[in-house]
């Protein structure tokens, strides 16, 4: 097994978005799933990240820890929402943990 990377091994409060980023693919990847930077060229807010593992797709929102979604960005979450889709805001360990359940829920 792969050692984790030096740039997801920082403490809880000294995580940025780009720390959180990073330990998510790692997390995903780890399960052996996919996580792509999701990039929608004309339309702003989309989430940062898809994640997909055995039939399952989960959309993330990626944030520094303590900050919540833009306004778009949160009417983007709902408009995935609201066609069915999983989509989590994470700013944390914790919800990288969340996001790995959700993709390996039985």
């Amino acid at each position: 097994m792969t050692p984790p990377s030096p740039s997801i091994n920082h403490s809880e409060s000294d995580m940025n978005e780009k720390h959180i980023e990073q330990a998510l693919k790692h997390a995903v990847d780890e399960l052996g799933g996919l996580c792509w930077k999701l990039v929608s060229p004309g339309t702003v807010g989309v989430p940062d990240r898809i994640c997909i593992y055995h039939g399952r797709i989960v959309f993330v929102e990626l944030k520094a820890p303590g900050r919540s979604p833009r306004p778009i960005q949160r009417r983007r979450i709902q408009q995935l929402r609201d066609h069915g889709m999983s989509v989590h805001v994470v700013d944390s360990r914790a919800g990288i943990e969340e996001v790995r359940d959700a993709l390996s829920a039985a």
